[in-house]
């Protein structure tokens, strides 16, 4: 994605921004939901070094094909022990709303195969975007909807959407040979084998003898010879087999009738798929967060929509940055500065004054954000988030958002039924600047 692009469009969309929420609560209404708009102000050259980028970008390419340099899982009879005591328990609840019965229970350990961990053991790849899930099973395990935060969408289950053409291990398959266990970069789970291929070594080899490119247009349907193959969402990696002027090749796998992967060419414009890393300016990340703005909220990847830690990881990747897939993971990572013990007053002054807008994140426990600047001297976040904590009676409540949104950190302030000390100010405690050393 070129500057010049991202500076055509910037005027367009500063006024867009002008369209403020339908709904009103204090902390986004009367908050411009364009991250464009924000980054308007910021500086247009690049906010990391070159050389710091390029170690952060070699770092992802490690990082990202490290599953093919596996020759066992990691922790796989672990995470699956784990998996079975957590979820086939009492207070599970199906897809009617109903507990789960001993029998679906008896049947998920089965499917399992515990003791089959990694007797297949070879490197893989994903055809489309599918799951991780902790059962080999696309049927769901929530904890009661009685409880507040709890029900739907929550299906604890699925662990990660993965992108199509990620690098994956594959150690074993379930009892009916539909789903394998894997491993990604980031996180483990039962892949639906109908959406993966197994890859030889000299495949494995001259993927990673390529350079990246990044999809940075959401829902790209990416086909060949008139076959659409897969839609790829922002943060999506593929090998990049040259580029031109303003397009660039890529390969895309494919699988045979016996199963092993292969690859064909897509030429594609950059404005859809772009080298990576791209120039690390407010703007350039600033257009990629247009795109996702509104997005609605899926633990996990449910039904294919990112949580909150799924929307920053899938904007630093396009900028050569790679994080951890949990919240707390990528709270811990590069520079941290503790905001742990601070008052409101003193968040905020460190926040605005340490923060880097674009290029930093700000961790609760549970949840992370991106740290996109002030806006009328007050810090301002963009995050995908399910819902603000409420007290009413006594009882424990969700005033819900559900979206990707842009907002200050005392969301919900204006509420009467919040939940005292339980805004997203009062529990911050880190701001963290990822393309950073750990200090």
């Amino acid at each position: 994605m070129r500057l010049k692009t991202v500076r055509s469009t910037a005027v367009a969309m500063a006024l867009l921004c002008l369209q403020l929420p339908a709904w009103g609560l204090g902390g986004i209404e009367g908050i411009p939901q364009s991250p464009i708009y924000h980054a308007v102000s910021q500086t247009d050259r690049p906010i990391i070094p070159k050389e710091i980028q390029q170690r952060q970008y070699e770092k992802l390419k490690t990082r990202f094909y490290s599953p093919w340099d596996q020759d066992e899982p990691r922790e796989a009879k672990e995470v699956i022990q784990w998996a079975l005591d957590r979820y086939c328990r009492d207070g599970i609840y199906g897809e009617n709303l109903s507990p789960r019965t001993d029998e679906w229970k008896k049947r998920m350990a089965e499917s399992c195969r515990v003791d089959s961990v990694g007797e297949l053991g070879t490197k893989a790849i994903s055809l489309r975007e599918t799951s991780l899930r902790l059962f080999p099973t696309g049927s769901p395990a929530f904890l009661s909807p009685d409880l507040p935060g709890e029900g739907y969408p929550f299906d604890y289950l699925q662990n990660s959407l993965v992108h199509g053409g990620e690098p994956l291990y594959l150690s074993h398959l379930s009892e009916d040979g539909l789903w394998g266990w894997c491993d990604t970069s980031y996180a483990s789970g039962w892949v639906d084998m109908a959406d993966l291929a197994t890859v030889n070594d000299e495949m494995a080899t001259r993927w990673r003898s390529m350079e990246l490119a990044a999809v940075v247009r959401e829902d790209v349907v990416l086909a060949h010879r008139g076959r659409s193959l897969f839609k790829a969402k922002i943060g999506t990696l593929l090998p990049m087999k040259s580029r031109g002027a303003t397009t660039v090749t890529v390969e895309i796998p494919m699988t045979g009738p016996d199963g092993i992967a292969s690859s064909v060419e897509l030429r594609a414009p950059m404005t859809s798929v772009s080298p990576t890393p791209l120039s690390p300016t407010a703007w350039s990340a600033a257009a990629l967060a247009e795109q996702l703005m509104n997005e609605i909220y899926g633990w996990g990847g449910f039904l294919k929509n990112r949580d909150c830690s799924a929307t920053t990881r899938d904007l630093m990747l396009p900028l050569g940055i790679w994080l951890p897939r949990n919240s707390s993971a990528q709270a811990k990572e590069g520079k941290v500065i503790s905001l742990d013990g601070l008052s409101r007053q003193e968040k905020i002054d460190t926040i605005s004054r340490e923060g880097v807008p674009f290029f930093s994140l700000i961790g609760q426990p549970g949840h992370i954000m991106l740290y996109v600047g002030t806006y009328r001297g007050k810090p301002l976040i963009l995050h995908d988030m399910w819902g603000i904590r409420t007290e009413r009676k006594g009882r424990e409540g969700r005033y819900i958002v559900g979206k990707t949104v842009i907002s200050t950190l005392d969301l919900g302030e204006d509420l009467p039924d919040h939940a005292p000390g339980k805004l997203i100010l009062d529990r911050i405690d880190r701001l963290t600047i990822p393309w950073l050393p750990e200090t």
